[in-house]
């Protein structure tokens, strides 16, 4: 909700959902997954807190992508209602789902085969935001990425990891909780914002912002944490 007010403030209209997203939206799946392995070998339930919040990462950035954009001046619910069952990442997420339940397993080929496309997902994501980049107009959304990107790597933290420290998280479950909070801006808020009819200058410059800087911004609350006892 903050981050909804604050939005409200900057001139730019027409980056108002670019920047709510940009903001709350982590690395979660590709990052969580690496960095809560990597740091405790037999995870529990870790996975499966980050996997979870994908398709409400997802289900949000629709609604607020559709609700803020520059070219409407009041709210179409029919239209951005079916703009959300129609969206190319809900469906994804809604059939792999489905899958996932079936009471049989896919064939080898075919699982192997989809693992090889998800590994060029990121990599095909950062070359196509990176070859679409404009630096003289992303100097002139520069304050507002600035500011998004401080949130995505301190002001959340700063704020909700006490609360998480106080309700009793530890361990892997603080290390998904800081990957939600803190890890660097997905690429694919670029790919969902260009979907959505934005231009995606605010999103791609954050997630490069967020991408260079995050990993001394983890380090050090993984260093506080640890520091803390908690880890």
């Amino acid at each position: 909700m903050k981050k909804i007010l604050f939005s409200l403030r900057l001139k730019d209209k027409a980056i108002q959902g670019e920047f709510i997203q940009a903001c709350y939206r982590s690395s979660a799946a590709l990052l969580g997954l690496a960095l809560t392995s990597n740091i405790y070998p037999d995870v529990g339930v870790a996975p499966l807190m980050l996997m979870s919040v994908v398709f409400v990462y997802n289900v949000v950035s629709v609604v607020i992508l559709s609700f803020f954009k520059a070219e409407q001046s009041k709210v179409d619910y029919k239209k951005t209602f079916i703009g959300i069952l129609k969206n190319p990442l809900i469906l994804g997420i809604v059939i792999g789902v489905l899958v996932s339940i079936l009471p049989f397993k896919l064939p080898q080929v075919i699982n192997k085969t989809i693992s090889m496309i998800a590994s060029t997902a990121t990599p095909l994501g950062l070359m196509a935001m990176g070859a679409t980049f404009n630096y003289k107009e992303a100097l002139g959304d520069l304050k507002p990425a600035l500011c998004a990107s401080f949130i995505k790597l301190f002001g959340f933290c700063a704020m909700f990891l006490p609360l998480a420290i106080y309700l009793g998280f530890q361990g892997e479950q603080l290390i998904a909780i800081l990957v939600m909070l803190g890890s660097a801006t997905t690429v694919s808020c670029f790919v969902m914002a260009k979907i959505m009819g934005h231009a995606g200058i605010l999103t791609s410059t954050v997630v490069m912002l967020t991408t260079i800087f995050s990993g001394f911004s983890i380090t050090m609350w993984l260093y506080i944490l640890k520091g803390m006892g908690l880890l």
